[in-house]
């Protein structure tokens, strides 16, 4: 039995193909039949450029890493997801024994295979097998849309969890895309006093509004940190969270927090090296965090977008079929027609 598949080929250049349906190996083995995969930032690096750090697509490669879908069938031992149930997949398989691992950061797990991170495939085909612990299922009125979000809503709360973000902090982020809104939602739901938000594109912050933002900043127009100064009479906010990835924002990010404040970094830098300035940084004694995927929260993610106080889901503005995925990501990578979270479907 065969399914389709969508290849990186090189930069820029996408093919879908027709391969074998993977196979239940093992007794914790879940076969999973994808319904929907996001398209994220680090699918647009490699669609772009083919590399993001050190991570180089060599050969052909799936990209995708956002996705849900319903179970098909399962391994001998599988007790925690049931045939026809729908679920959200946690993208990356850990081992589970090194020190990382067994200290609650399996984000930081040195040996783990990451859909869509080279040699790794990801999700964009019809059929995955999964480990069962890579599975959380969705709740009644949760539907594969969230299933999708859960994701990189789990990484805006893993950040702002380690962080020193608490209840009447004031915030600003830097981008208003799909991290920076799931910083948003998170940061609201957690009692922020007042969360400024800046970006280049205006429907980005009419999303912001939405989601509870208090004030918005179009940058080009104006300068975050100078509103943040000067509605914070000087001081500046608690918490400079950085989800572009641009040099330029990284500073931002360091300028807008207030003195022995924090700056949390999200963004994947298309260059190796970013730069702060080291005496704002230094005066501050600001403390820097940088944030790696996700650790453990991806289930808080799913109960806090089924509370439905901020509709996060409304983050989905585009949906493709398959055979338009490449077309899909030209618009993503361009930012065009208003897009903030594109989805394909299966």
């Amino acid at each position: 039995m065969n399914m389709k598949a969508v290849y990186l080929i090189k930069p820029g250049v996408i093919s879908i193909e027709d391969v074998p349906v993977p196979e239940i190996r093992e007794d914790t083995d879940v076969l999973v039949r994808i319904k929907s995969v996001g398209i994220c930032g680090s699918d647009i690096h490699y669609f772009l450029k083919g590399r993001i750090g050190n991570n180089v697509v060599t050969e052909k490669i799936i990209l995708g890493h956002e996705s849900a879908g319903d179970v098909v069938a399962v391994g001998n031992s599988v007790t925690s997801v049931k045939k026809g149930q729908k679920v959200a997949i946690e993208p990356g398989i850990t081992c589970g024994k090194c020190e990382h691992c067994l200290k609650g950061m399996p984000n930081l797990c040195p040996d783990v295979k990451f859909f869509g991170t080279p040699p790794v495939d990801g999700a964009l085909r019809e059929y995955v097998v999964m480990p069962e612990k890579n599975l959380i299922p969705l709740s009644e009125g949760l539907g594969y849309d969230e299933g999708v979000l859960s994701e990189p809503l789990a990484i805006g709360i893993h950040g702002i969890k380690l962080s020193s973000f608490s209840l009447g902090d004031e915030v600003a982020i830097i981008g208003a895309g799909p991290i920076g809104l799931s910083i948003l939602f998170t940061v609201k739901m957690g009692g922020a006093k007042r969360v400024f938000i800046s970006d280049l594109i205006p429907a980005r912050l009419e999303m912001a509004k939405k989601l509870g933002a208090d004030r918005v900043v179009l940058a080009g127009k104006e300068d975050i940190v100078e509103v943040v100064r000067k509605e914070t009479g000087g001081r500046g906010v608690d918490i400079g969270c950085e989800a572009v990835g641009k040099i330029e924002t990284f500073k931002q990010a360091s300028e807008v927090a207030r003195i022995g404040g924090e700056t949390v970094i999200y963004g994947i830098p298309d260059d190796d090296r970013i730069e702060f300035d080291a005496h704002n940084i230094r005066r501050k004694q600001l403390r820097i965090t940088n944030v790696r995927r996700s650790a453990g929260v991806t289930q808080l993610a799913l109960d806090l977008m089924k509370q439905k106080k901020l509709p996060f889901s409304s983050t989905v503005t585009h949906k493709f079929p398959l055979k338009k995925v490449e077309e899909a990501l030209k618009i993503v990578s361009e930012y065009r027609g208003g897009v903030i979270k594109a989805i394909i479907t299966l």
